[in-house]
């Protein structure tokens, strides 16, 4: 495109203009002078957990991006995907066939498939406690925590395996000792609305706070399907999360969260994306419909027959611990996770009963951490730590399919049942040792041990008429176990030259253990596949000029991907039916460089931004014994991203107060599918299907609102929209073998209104 690199050239020059306005005001003296004694036009000091400690933003040797719990609100982002309009190099696409669940990609690494026996390559991590499932609660809703931190790069070292591609960590508000509240509700247009509130104080003054938060979601969905009408992707959601916080002296604190998660939105909302060379355009299923994807099909209107329905329940209840003993500090986390859901999916996106399906799920995980932090004197600090999680799913499916056409009788069922059950275990320590007052090195090593047992079991039952029966017994039973072992490092060293500005540079290595893949149906194809390894090397600064009014920060980044493990479809040479299979069939380098600038232009004007460059090629990939290095592309990794954000806040009144902020995301193309070539054309049997990429595109938010002081009261109101240039675009993409295919939008423009009071 003729203005693609425009974005990235606005970026350039956001910085270039940012510069005069604070050279006119910078001299060293002022560089130099107190923040304390600045004045309200500086930069807050941003507080970080991201190496298992509190510590200042620009002190850690670490691409972070950190987002507080204010600014997520007044930039709407209301759950983990949101986090792209704010970080570089983040991809997050909600997938299309399980609920909740995202393909989240860090700096090109992360998980591509859907399905719950593969670890995640991204972790998130919520108050300390680990999420062991790719899936499960992946796109949680972020609208009561007190900021969000993404760690790019790999964390193995403190955070363990399969966090190869980065870390979202999400921090909550703890119960207060002081009464608090505050209240909100929502209203905009798809029928939106909206209610949240949260209320802490104490229970028993100096010895027990507590904290309670609502959330609750609905809307009409944006989507109407034309089989009958009815609105379809509309959102039911409710969250509650009461916690204890016990203190009963000075050195021990103890915290008790629980939460309960209910949702019984739509979901599957899936569009045809057949093309000429599938089963469902040429005409075997059905001909009396419109078989083949339109080009310029409405993406507000979707065609799909079968009753979809969604029911999911979360359960979770978080204890920690946290006990000072001199110089250490002693921390416990335990974490239980239970979710259990029940879906009916209509997976062919075509008005006829082709391929529809019931799967039931339940998940609990279970994860207990132990650490210890110690102060040994004013230049050495050593934290360690064993951890254990233990995470076990079950899954099945009755799957009404077309299977008459492959000689099975009509009405024929089929049905699968999934379990895995992951143990992984942990023990890590690291140390900072300070050199002189400006040199300080960083040493640390995990060692992970993980094992897993999984089985597989299908069969067919011909009904005689009627959808998803229960299964009379199994055909087909496939099963194995395996465990897998690595030791990961990490060093870095950092140079402080003065008090705002750090320099860094470090090597990590990340650790996804092997599994197996649930999609497969025989010994043959279920696997394992073996682990596969990140080596990244780092080079970063952190700085802050005059007087904390411009902060900058830049990191270079090189990532050696080895054994990757590639999910893709291919015949079968004996049979010729399509089945799914796990290799380590790749080898994959990725480097780029990341820009985040935040500056006080004026008073109460903020601009910021960031910028992502990433190149990602395959150094080596054989696919069925035939080199496909040079003909395939690694899955979403665009090659730029660029943000701006501009905000204004000033006193209309002594109790009136207005504040704005607009904010743009624009993001290269990419693709985000990979699979076999069906048409028997092409140099190459795998290909970057081009129904599976994405034109580069942004995205404008914004939101302008009103404070008032009431009294020791505020209350607020607020117009907001999301996605104002209403720009729309496939971001899933699934073909089922060479049958038919489906895909997924995003959503369109949305706005309305928020009043909320807080005291």
């Amino acid at each position: 495109m003729t203005n693609r690199y425009a974005p990235v050239l606005g970026f350039v020059s956001l910085l270039a203009l940012s510069q005069p306005a604070f050279g006119q005001e910078a001299n060293d003296d002022a560089m130099e002078e107190d923040s304390s004694q600045a004045g309200d036009d500086m930069l807050d000091t941003v507080v970080v957990t991201a190496r298992r400690t509190t510590e200042n933003l620009q002190d850690v040797p670490i691409a972070v991006t950190v987002v507080s719990g204010e600014e997520l609100a007044k930039r709407q982002i209301l759950d983990v995907k949101g986090l792209e309009m704010v970080t570089p190099n983040l991809v997050i696409n909600p997938n299309a066939v399980s609920a909740g669940g995202a393909n989240i990609f860090i700096r090109g690494v992360g998980t591509a498939d859907f399905d719950r026996t593969f670890s995640p390559a991204v972790s998130l991590v919520v108050d300390g406690v680990i999420f062991g499932s790719s899936i499960a609660g992946q796109l949680l809703n972020v609208v009561d925590v007190e900021r969000v931190e993404v760690l790019r790069g790999p964390q193995g070292t403190l955070f363990g395996a399969n966090s190869i591609g980065g870390v979202i960590n999400i921090t909550r508000p703890k119960p207060k000792d002081e009464f608090a509240g505050e209240a909100q509700v929502t209203v905009g247009n798809f029928g939106e609305f909206n209610l949240r509130g949260s209320l802490t104080g104490p229970i028993v003054p100096g010895k027990i706070d507590a904290r309670i938060a609502v959330n609750s979601v609905t809307n009409d969905g944006q989507f109407t399907n034309d089989f009958n009408g009815e609105n379809r992707g509309f959102v039911d959601l409710l969250v509650v999360s009461p916690s204890l916080r016990f203190t009963p002296s000075d050195d021990v604190e103890i915290l008790l969260q629980y939460d309960y998660l209910r949702n019984e939105g739509d979901w599957g909302v899936l569009f045809n994306r057949s093309n000429p060379t599938e089963l469902m355009c040429i005409g075997v299923v059905v001909t009396d419909m419109p078989r083949c994807a339109d080009p310029n099909q409405d993406l507000s209107r979707t065609n799909q027959d079968t009753p979809t329905f969604l029911r999911t329940t979360t359960h979770s209840v978080n204890l920690t611990a946290n006990i000072t003993a001199g110089d250490v500090d002693i921390t416990s986390i335990s974490g239980f996770n239970l979710f259990e859901e029940d879906k009916q999916t209509d997976f062919d996106g075509v008005p006829i009963p082709t391929f529809a399906s019931i799967q039931p799920v339940t998940e609990r995980q279970f994860m207990q951490e132990f650490r210890a932090n110690w102060t040994v004197n004013d230049r050495l600090r050593i934290l360690g730590g064993l951890f254990g999680q233990f995470v076990d799913y079950q899954d099945g499916a009755n799957s009404l399919f077309v299977f008459e056409l492959l000689g099975f009788p009509p009405d024929t069922v089929e049905i699968v049942d999934r379990q895995q059950t992951t143990y992984s275990f942990g023990a890590y320590l690291t140390g900072d040792y300070r050199v002189t007052d400006e040199l300080r090195i960083s040493l640390g090593g995990r060692y992970t041990y993980e094992y897993k047992d999984f089985i597989y079991r299908n069969g067919f039952n011909q009904t005689g008429g009627g959808f998803f029966p229960e299964t009379e017994g199994f055909d087909n039973v496939a099963a194995d176990t395996q465990g897998w072992s690595q030791f990961t490092p990490r060093i870095a060293i950092d140079y402080q030259p003065r008090e705002d500005m750090l320099i860094y540079a470090s090597y990590s290595q990340g650790f996804r253990s092997g599994g197996f893949n649930g999609r497969g149906n025989s010994t043959e194809t279920i696997g394992p596949y073996d682990p596969e390894l990140v080596d990244t090397y780092e080079l970063g600064l952190k700085s802050e000029w005059f007087n904390r009014r411009l902060r900058f920060n830049l990191a270079g980044f090189l990532t050696d991907y080895t054994d990757k493990q590639e999910e893709v479809i291919r015949r079968n040479p004996e049979t010729g039916a399509t089945i799914t299979t796990v290799t380590n069939a790749a080898a994959v380098r990725y480097w780029g460089i990341e820009a985040e600038i935040m500056a006080v232009v004026a008073e109460g004007l903020t601009v910021s931004g960031t910028g992502g460059y990433l190149n990602a090629r395959y150094r080596d990939f054989i696919f069925n014994d035939f080199d496909v290095t040079d003909f395939v592309e690694p899955r979403n990794a665009p090659e730029f991203q660029v943000s701006g954000t501009v905000q204004y806040e000033t006193q209309v009144t002594d109790n009136v107060a207005l504040d704005a902020l607009v904010t743009y995301r624009w993001t290269d193309s990419y693709f985000f599918h990979l699979g076999p070539r069906f048409d028997g054309g092409g140099p190459s049997p795998l290909i970057n299907d081009p129904r599976g990429f994405i034109d580069d595109f942004g995205l404008l938010d914004g939101q302008i609102g009103l404070t008032f002081d009431a009294g020791g009261r505020e209350v607020r109101a607020s117009v907001y929209g999301r996605n104002l240039t209403d720009e729309r675009f496939f971001q899933t993409f699934a073909p089922v073998a060479n049958l038919w295919a489906n895909g997924t939008p995003n959503l369109g423009r949305t706005y309305g209104v928020r009043l909320g009071v807080s005291f």
